[in-house]
């Protein structure tokens, strides 16, 4: 399968801290053809109708208003069904990460343990630095420095520091995930490579999306409802 267009998207940093997410991205007046309907109320229409929650998988590269939006559904060596985030640290980018992927849908589904939706964040966290702790973990599993894999170190990176609760929350999360048994490969989510123009040039900040429906062979088909359009196809 090939990539798709998924319209255009503005963003403001809800809950966000430091440089990282959560982000909102929202709706453009031009067109915006990406489903919320997975999300759960406490990640989607944040203040603004047809909105979701999500978060960076870079860090050389910025969100901007007003970005044109392709739906990565392949890995970069085009094998397999997949997701792929361009450029960022990596240079050529690399595949999201499984691991990546079921801890953006716990997230989204409300059901990250010990995260901060609203209340009950972990020893008491607020929700910024619940999200802090999730995104200084994907940027670490994304190989974009902030610490590796189980070492999510405790210094600022990005705007973002970590505290010791908030390191402890990252290894639960790891454990979770570790015993989470039946999880494989990437599940539902996907990337969503931005650019600043409509040739897709002038790269930005790469974001996380949980598709409603399995399998990236619907993709094409999200949020367009009965209007009979149709999203343009990479090639």
């Amino acid at each position: 399968m090939a990539d798709f267009y998924g319209g255009k998207a503005d963003y403001s940093q809800k809950y966000a801290t430091g440089q990282g997410g959560e982000f909102r991205l929202e709706p453009h007046s031009d067109g915006f053809y990406l489903s919320n309907s997975a999300y759960a109320d406490s990640t989607r229409n944040q203040e603004l109708s047809g909105s979701f929650q999500t978060f960076c998988l870079e860090v050389t590269e910025y969100i901007h208003d007003d970005s044109h939006i392709k739906v990565s559904t392949t890995y970069k060596d085009g094998t397999a069904p997949g997701s792929h985030a361009y450029k960022g640290s990596t240079g050529t980018g690399d595949d999201l990460n499984p691991e990546t992927a079921w801890l953006y849908t716990q997230f989204a589904t409300g059901n990250l343990d010990g995260y901060n939706y609203g209340s009950g964040g972990y020893k008491s966290l607020s929700r910024a630095q619940t999200a802090g702790s999730l995104q200084r973990l994907i940027w670490s599993l994304e190989e974009e420095g902030g610490g590796t894999d189980w070492g999510v170190d405790l210094s600022s990176y990005y705007g973002i520091d970590i505290n010791n609760d908030q390191r402890q929350l990252i290894f639960i999360w790891e454990t979770a995930y570790v015993q989470s048994g039946g999880w494989s490969g990437i599940g539902n989510v996907r990337v969503l490579q931005l650019y600043e123009n409509s040739d897709y040039t002038g790269f930005r900040q790469d974001q996380l999306y949980l598709t409603p429906v399995p399998g990236a062979f619907l993709l094409g088909l999200l949020g367009l409802g009965a209007a009979g359009m149709k999203l343009r196809k990479f090639a």
